[in-house]
């Protein structure tokens, strides 16, 4: 096991122990959160960027296709 030397090793063991209880999809799920975490923003005008790759992309399919709904303009309506 990795070990690194500014965790507690009590600390370790509980996210193991918690990783380990997941199955393999909600893994790496995890892990994309974990890697999101080290999104580094450069700009304070992109104050964005800190959220990129947290949103399930099954989730931006559905808001996407949502938008695309809301944008269809009916000439009859009025």
């Amino acid at each position: 096991m990795i070990q690194a030397n500014n965790i507690n090793t009590n600390l370790q063991i509980q996210i193991l122990n918690s990783v380990n209880a997941l199955d393999y999809n909600q893994q790496l799920k995890l892990l994309d959160f974990i890697n999101s975490l080290f999104v580094k923003v450069e700009h304070k005008n992109n104050e964005l960027l800190k959220y990129a790759g947290i949103i399930d992309k099954g989730d931006l399919d559905t808001m996407k296709n949502s938008i695309k709904d809301c944008e269809k303009v009916d000439l009859n309506e009025w």
